[in-house]
């Protein structure tokens, strides 16, 4: 009897000591997770040799450091393909090609469109006239009392940031000067009026600008709706922190705006001083036409008749065409012998024009098939030269769409556009390579990043792109802003991702650890991307160690 009761909790605590060795160890949240994916990024011009040999210099370390993969554009030289092979397999490199950036020829930028522009012939062509004037009041800055400048409806803080210089001046006898812009509140230092646009028109912008000791260098331009709350304007221009009086020439395109508001200075800026004078801004012709199948020329008579190019004008052509410079003489058209325009007779022309976001930023249309001829050559030229194991398609912020008149055709949201589009890129490289890896960026397909309404000049809303995503392409998620906020959207998708950190700004690694703790629960999370724009390599290693731990074998 005595047995039996000893026995009976002997075998109770034999059981519950059995139970916990079964459970599973608790999680340290703090310990890097296994990551099947350790990719290094590599931004830089490959195109050129010194630039390979860069790159392959830098495998030894990126392999002692636990990298498996690199990523880098598709085009490097043939010549410099077998050292690449070699090296990558030495150090236990996946190749991955980023395709799809861009188009070769310079007319297939997604076309923005003016409507109607009045052109009057003479003299054997046919001259862009404005038909609707804009007028810039106190332009020059020559109307001012003290330090208020008449015309301009807001102007902060005068006298305390915003001044009247009569002694630094590029015409007349009077420029603005802004200076220690931190003195605002809001670090803000403006002056802005408002404007009348004709719909859907292309624009010039022309300042003088002069700065010293600026910190940050990032004084702007812009043109708002009416209301302030949307931008209308995208292009900026690159400002020294000392410069002599420089000429600014800006272009945009009105879209579907008649009101709109003007502004010019600083917005978050600290100290130094700003010079802005002689500021114009005036409608413009056939500056940077496109000429491909969904970007058409039209020139009508205010009667209705349409004339016919070849019989009675010439092909209108830019031969000065460069979507990354915004602003040069405009061409004219020129008038057949044969022509049935009247001398004197006033002209409607209609055509599509590129538009630059930022300094240089342009974005290709996503409907023409010479688009997709392109990208089906690109991963030909990478899988004959180096046989990727990836390929990272370059869909990503995308800031002009669904505004040509091949996209508007198609009755599509831009939405719907973009996710037919990477569907079909992806069917590319399955077409070719179907053993290959398929990855896209991340922001144009997520709801918390770019696919919004109302992006840059996005002609309708980017909701839905994610439709054309299968669990077949993975997601290089570069929102760490977000810290893995977005990452369960792509998850119950189906979807895979890297998580593309660093950004030139994650020094010891703890931006990319928190990020992978904070997803330590989302399925899919399967690699991690230290990811330079600027050619920044010095904390590889480090980063390295917070994102996946010591090196594996």
């Amino acid at each position: 009897m005595f047995c039996r009761r000893l026995l009976r909790p002997c075998l109770l605590i034999l059981l519950w000591a059995a139970a916990v060795a079964a459970q599973p160890a608790p999680v340290d949240s703090t310990a890097p997770r296994p990551l099947e994916k350790r990719w290094l990024f590599v931004w830089r011009d490959m195109s050129d040799p010194a630039e390979v040999d860069r790159m392959i210099a830098r495998f030894p370390a990126a392999a002692a450091a636990g990298y498996n993969g690199v990523a880098f554009s598709y085009n490097i030289p043939a010549d410099r393909a077998a050292a690449l092979r070699q090296a990558a397999a030495e150090h236990h490199l996946d190749l991955v090609a980023i395709v799809m950036g861009g188009v070769r020829d310079r007319n297939y930028m997604e076309g923005v469109p003016v409507q109607d522009a009045l052109f009057l012939a003479g003299q054997g062509q046919a001259l862009f006239a404005a038909d609707n004037p804009t007028q810039v009041l106190n332009r020059g800055f020559e109307e001012v009392e003290g330090n208020h400048f008449a015309g301009w409806t807001l102007q902060d803080d005068e006298g305390l940031t915003t001044f009247a210089d009569h002694e630094v001046v590029h015409g007349g006898k009077t420029s603005l000067r802004m200076e220690s812009v931190g003195r605002n509140q809001y670090r803000h230092c403006r002056l802005a009026q408002p404007l009348k646009l004709a719909p859907h028109r292309q624009y010039h912008i022309s300042c003088w600008v002069r700065s010293e000791n600026l910190a940050p260098a990032d004084p702007e331009i812009k043109i708002l709706t009416a209301d302030s709350e949307h931008a209308i304007s995208f292009q900026t221009v690159h400002t020294q922190a000392s410069q002599d009086w420089t000429r600014w020439d800006l272009i945009f395109n009105s879209l579907e705006n008649q009101d709109a508001m003007l502004y010019l200075g600083s917005w978050g800026g600290k100290e130094g001083k700003i010079w802005w004078d002689d500021l114009s801004i005036e409608e413009v012709g056939l500056v940077n036409v496109l000429r491909r199948p969904g970007c058409p020329v039209t020139v009508r008579g205010e009667d209705g008749t349409l004339f016919e190019e070849g019989r009675d004008y010439a092909p209108v052509i830019d031969p000065l065409l460069h979507p990354w410079r915004g602003y040069h003489q405009a061409p004219p058209i020129q008038l057949t012998p044969e022509t049935r325009i009247r001398e004197g007779q006033r002209l409607r022309v209609s055509f599509y024009h590129s538009l630059i976001v930022y300094e240089d930023r342009v974005t290709h249309c996503l409907s023409e098939p010479r688009i997709f001829a392109d990208w089906r050559a690109e991963v030909q030229h990478a899988d004959s030269l180096f046989h990727p194991a990836a390929f990272l398609m370059s869909h990503d912020e995308l800031r002009v769409v669904n505004q040509c008149a091949l996209c508007r055709s198609r009755n599509l949201t831009p939405g719907q556009l973009l996710a037919w589009n990477v569907h079909q890129s992806a069917q590319i490289i399955r077409d070719l390579r179907p053993d290959a890896e398929v990855w896209v960026w991340s922001d144009m397909f997520d709801p918390q990043h770019n696919a919004v309404d109302r992006y840059y000049a996005v002609n309708g809303s980017l909701a839905g792109s994610w439709e054309g995503l299968d669990p077949g392409i993975g997601m290089v998620n570069w929102h760490g802003g977000l810290q893995g906020k977005n990452c369960q959207f792509f998850a119950d998708r189906g979807l895979k991702q890297i998580l593309s950190g660093y950004y030139d700004s994650d020094e010891d690694g703890a931006a990319i650890a928190e990020w992978l703790a904070n997803t330590r629960t989302v399925p899919g999370i399967v690699g991690a991307m230290y990811t330079t724009w600027e050619d920044r390599y010095g904390a590889m290693e480090v980063w390295a160690r917070k994102a996946w731990g010591p090196p594996v074998p």
